[in-house]
């Protein structure tokens, strides 16, 4: 079963990045972004990870290039 190991947020709060664990013991990401439609709100995916990452750190690696990408946000890491 595949599992959420750690989420990232960017500084706004509108944009995350979920790093996942699969069963077969690789890594892969999904980025989403906060919407409020119609008095709802929710995290609306933008991007799930087709490729699969080896280790945890790579995928933390991968998954603060896509935080900054997606958002357009400046990231500092140490606040992660």
């Amino acid at each position: 079963m595949e599992q959420v190991i750690k989420e990232l947020l960017s500084p706004s709060k509108r944009y995350k990045v979920e790093i996942i664990q699969r069963e077969n013991g690789f890594f892969s990401t999904e980025v989403y972004k906060w919407k409020e439609v119609d008095g709802f709100e929710y995290w609306s995916p933008i991007k799930k990870g087709l490729s699969l990452i080896d280790t945890k750190e790579n995928a933390d690696k991968v998954a603060i290039q896509q935080l900054k990408a997606y958002s357009s946000e400046v990231i500092d890491i140490k606040h992660l």
